[in-house]
């Protein structure tokens, strides 16, 4: 058996309908017809946001989807964080942990997984160097434009790349804010991070690696205050740590069919149109005779099911919404990573690889 769910005032009533074929006898049938109805459309799709239609699945595929988008499409982040310095008002497990959740800008599917932190190679780790300071002074060279990056000093660390350390501290002697009346106060954003290749990175990623934004902020020094760290990523995932889920939200909800019994004229439809249900019906020509205008169903995606309407007796005899159980509307906004449509499909891909794996198993389990 097979139904529908039909909008109500109060809620929702399933309702149910004669199948139009029968259970299916074993897998091999029911894949047959999951592959006939099945069907993926993308309704709209912008920088890092995505919607798409999923038709002719049930709810567990729709949810199994979300939950891998969430929670096991790897990403890179930084996991752990060498202080060399600290004299911020952030402890030093607060500084490691907001540095952790800023997202990179790289593909993790170049990079292997790490399971040992004295295995890092170039093959699975990202080095960031953050070395800032609030000056007690402004320093009049900086101002003047006339930086002598042969007087740039920086201590010895594991990187030994002196071009990088340079880099990192011209970037740690930006100008501090300024508030009168107050001392100056250094904000440290993301960008102030700096990519220390390892290896062939250098080759394999020529335009480097960056965080998402950088404008992201970290903290706030005040005059004698120093930042000095090493950060070195790996790839996760998100049941891990939170840092690593790649969706900012993954969300979907069943598609609302929505139809119009009886004709809706004039004030009532100007009032369905711009008041109840923006976006879902328009107004056209009325074809009866004696009415100015008629309400007609435009776009029944738009539909927020807000019920609205039904405050209006003659438009709750009019309007129909029902929810189709096999059809979702699915949402997904990236963090930045990788583009939606990247992560909708190395989620498939994980999901198909759990498939196979249960497949392999009851076929050990009924050779016993």
């Amino acid at each position: 058996n097979s139904g529908f769910y039909r909008v109500k005032e109060a809620g929702l009533e399933y309702q149910h309908v004669k199948a139009e074929m029968p259970t299916p006898k074993d897998g091999k049938e029911f894949l047959k017809r999951f592959r006939e109805k099945f069907d993926l459309k993308i309704l709209s799709q912008e920088e890092n946001e995505m919607v798409f239609e999923l038709i002719g699945c049930d709810v567990s595929f729709a949810n199994a989807l979300r939950r891998i988008l969430l929670a096991e499409v790897p990403t890179v982040a930084l996991e752990y964080v060498y202080m060399i310095n600290n004299t911020s008002l952030l402890h030093d497990e607060v500084l490691a942990h907001r540095i952790g959740l800023i997202p990179l800008n790289v593909d993790p599917r170049l990079f292997e997984d790490l399971d040992d932190p004295d295995e890092a190679t170039d093959l699975n780790t990202v080095v960031f160097k953050l070395q800032v300071s609030c000056e007690m002074q402004q320093n009049s060279r900086l101002q003047k434009g006339k930086d002598d990056d042969m007087n740039l000093e920086t201590d010895p660390n594991v990187i030994q790349n002196a071009e990088l350390e340079k880099a990192a501290l011209a970037a740690a002697r930006k100008k501090a804010i300024e508030t009168p009346g107050r001392p100056y106060t250094k904000h440290v954003y993301s960008g102030d991070l700096v990519w220390m290749p390892q290896g062939a990175q250098a080759k394999h990623f020529p335009n480097g690696i960056r965080p998402v934004h950088d404008d992201i902020l970290i903290a706030k020094l005040r005059p004698g205050q120093e930042i000095y760290l090493e950060a070195h990523g790996r790839r996760g995932i998100g049941r891990d740590h939170a840092k690593y889920s790649p969706v900012a939200t993954a969300c979907y909800r069943l598609y609302t069919e929505v139809e119009l019994v009886e004709p809706v004229y004039d004030d009532d439809a100007k009032e369905l149109v711009y008041v109840y249900e923006p976006g879902v019906f328009e107004l056209v020509p009325a074809s009866k005779e004696g009415k100015e205008v008629e309400a007609k169903v435009c776009n029944s995606y738009a539909c927020t099911m807000s019920r609205n309407y039904m405050r209006n007796p003659t438009l709750a005899e009019a309007v129909k919404m029902t929810r189709i159980p096999n059809r979702f509307i699915f949402s997904v906004e990236s963090v930045g990573m990788q583009k939606p449509g990247v992560l909708v499909a190395e989620a498939l891909k994980i999901l198909q690889q759990k498939c196979l794996s249960l497949i392999d198993l009851t076929r050990e389990q009924d050779q016993l």
